[in-house]
């Protein structure tokens, strides 16, 4: 009987500590982390069910703040928080141009992901980026929005990330090396980002990318043509000249140069340009003010003041920004001793969730940008 006893003894204990083993592993942080990083990216793709999103995590508040700028202006601001008490880890997100990016059902899915993550998610609205425009002047207020979320009593201000997407990118990396937030800044992300803001002006328009072995064809896409074409016309100083050069470039009516300011002729003769070497050689022309801009723009003059771990995601099908400059940014990086976790992958066509055909591809692809994320995270954590 004794021996009967033994034997259903081991019978029972081999398997319980089987199962009480996997549910420690299961329901250790690390395990945890991977899970809800894992589960992430479906919520990228469709809002998921109400029934599933409980399961997820607890459905976050959505506040609209306002963040004080210099002078008394001050910029909105959606912030999800998820419930509860304490202090959170947060993320900045800067994103790319467009009226109402903070509201984009893309950027609103990430938004909630992440914070049913249990991480506050903050989407400024920028003045001038929401207008197609990117310039320099935005940057203060990303600044500003993240030592708004340092302040506030329900975020751990040692754990807070800048991501940067598309065009947004650059803002934040200016923004994550300027003295005054810096040596806070815990994570920084570019997605879909850029190195030198010349070279993507030089990309869009001539459709080529410089590989480092030469310029090879690249098909850029419509919008990223509407874009440049805003930013550059809002260095012209006068309106009625401005609105002259965007009809003309748009309809393909030639101008005549001698009406036109010298800032508007360099750039009205780089929007018509098909030629590399003939834009970066205007492009090198604009005024010291212009260029200061064009400077302040391009993440490449930021990287000795950036001190936090670096992740960058890039497309390398992207017809908005060449991946190459991903690539670029990468490699400066690390020339300069600074951690950077790199993903490049064919899952995004720039920002944007793309299945890829080859299921290999994919998977290996996944597996490259889910690790990226699961150190992000586990920085914040």
């Amino acid at each position: 009987m004794k021996g009967l006893l033994k034997r259903w003894a081991l019978a029972l204990l081999i398997p319980g500590v089987f199962l009480a083993a996997l549910a420690a592993v299961w329901l250790s942080p690390p395990t945890r982390l991977a899970l809800d990083t894992l589960l992430l990216y479906p919520q990228l793709l469709a809002p998921p069910p109400r029934a599933v999103a409980s399961l997820l995590g607890p459905e976050p508040t959505v506040e609209r703040a306002r963040v004080p700028l210099a002078g008394g202006a001050s910029i909105a601001a959606d912030v999800y928080r998820p419930p509860g008490e304490g202090r959170r880890s947060a993320i900045l997100v800067v994103i790319g141009a467009a009226p109402t990016a903070h509201e984009d059902p893309r950027a609103v899915r990430m938004a909630r992901a992440v914070a049913r993550m249990g991480h506050v998610v903050m989407l400024p609205v920028l003045p001038h980026l929401g207008r197609k425009v990117l310039t320099s002047e935005d940057i203060e207020a990303v600044v500003a929005s993240f030592q708004h979320l340092q302040a506030q009593p329900y975020v751990d201000r040692e754990r807070i990330a800048v991501l940067g997407f598309s065009v947004g990118q650059g803002l934040a990396f200016a923004a994550a090396a300027d003295p005054r937030i810096r040596d806070d800044v815990r994570a920084l992300v570019s997605f879909g980002g850029y190195y030198d803001v010349r070279e993507v002006i030089t990309a869009v328009l001539t459709g080529t990318i410089d590989t480092g072995e030469g310029r090879q064809p690249w098909q850029p896409d419509p919008w990223a043509r509407e874009v440049l074409r805003t930013s550059l016309l809002h260095f012209v100083p006068e309106r009625e000249e401005r609105e002259l050069m965007s009809l003309a470039v748009g309809s393909g009516v030639e101008v005549p140069l001698d009406g036109l300011s010298r800032t508007g002729s360099l750039i009205y003769r780089a929007l018509t340009s098909r030629e590399p070497a003939e834009i970066q050689g205007l492009i090198a022309q604009v005024p010291p003010e212009v260029a200061a801009v064009l400077d302040a723009l391009s993440p490449m003059n930021h990287l000795d003041g950036i001190k936090a771990e670096v992740f960058i995601a890039a497309d390398r099908y992207d017809p908005l920004i060449p991946y190459t400059e991903s690539r670029r940014l990468r490699d400066d990086l690390r020339a300069r001793g600074v951690t950077v976790h790199y993903a490049e992958t064919g899952i995004f066509r720039h920002v944007d969730p793309a299945l890829e055909a080859n299921p290999v591809s994919f998977l290996s692809d996944f597996v490259r940008l889910f690790l990226n994320s699961y150190l992000l995270f586990q920085r914040l954590t």
